[in-house]
C-alpha cells in the first residue's frame, strides 16, 4: 500500500507543478513577455520596400550634415569646400521634395520625386549659367536606408557634377 500513496503523491504532485507552470506561461504570454509562433523570414527587397514605405504618404523632413564644394570660377577651377547644414524635405503623395542649400529646389519650387528601392530622386530641370557653363538640371538623392544626400548639378555638354555631398536624418517636429 505505501507503493500506491507514494505513486498518487508523485502524480498529484506533477499535475500541480503542470498547472502553476501553465498558468505562469499564459500570464507572461498576457503581459507580452513571451510571444509564440513562428518568425517571419523577410527576403532584402521586402527590407528595401519597408524602409521606403516608411515616408509614407506626408513625407518627412530630414536635417542633412553636408560638405559644399563649389568651384570658384570655371568648373575646372579649385572648387571652395564648406560644411554646412541644410533642411530637405520629401513628399511622396504629391511625388515631390525639396531641400535649402546651395543651388536650391526650395519649398515653393519643388523637384519631381521617384524612388528606387530606398533611394529617393528628386529633380527638376533648370536654365541659369554657373561657372561659365549653362546648367540644365538639378538633382539631389537621399538614401534611406543610410541617410546618404547627393546633390548634382548637369550641364548643357551632358557632364555632372557632385557639388553637395553628405548624411541626413529624418526629424519630427515637437507637437508645441
Amino acid at each position: 500500500m505505501k507503493k500506491q500513496s507514494s505513486l498518487s503523491a508523485i502524480f498529484f504532485t506533477a499535475l500541480i507543478t503542470a498547472v502553476v507552470v501553465g498558468a505562469m506561461v499564459w500570464g507572461a504570454v498576457a503581459a507580452g513577455w513571451l510571444h509564440f509562433g513562428v518568425a517571419k523570414v523577410e527576403s532584402r527587397d521586402s527590407l528595401l520596400d519597408t524602409a521606403a514605405g516608411a515616408l509614407g504618404k506626408k513625407g518627412g523632413n530630414f536635417v542633412c550634415e553636408v560638405t559644399v564644394s563649389t568651384p570658384q570660377g570655371a568648373l575646372n577651377s579649385e572648387p571652395k569646400v564648406y560644411h554646412d547644414v541644410l533642411v530637405a524635405g520629401l513628399e511622396p503623395e504629391a511625388k515631390a521634395g525639396w531641400y535649402q542649400g546651395e543651388y536650391t529646389m526650395s519649398e515653393s519650387r519643388k523637384g519631381a520625386l521617384r524612388m528606387e528601392g530606398t533611394k529617393a530622386f528628386v529633380s527638376r530641370p533648370a536654365m541659369f549659367e554657373r561657372f561659365g557653363q549653362m546648367i540644365t538640371q538639378e538633382e539631389f538623392t537621399i538614401d534611406l536606408a543610410d541617410g546618404a544626400f547627393v546633390q548634382t548639378l548637369t550641364f548643357k555638354d551632358g557632364t555632372r557634377r557632385h557639388m553637395i555631398k553628405g548624411v541626413c536624418a529624418k526629424f519630427t517636429k515637437a507637437p508645441f
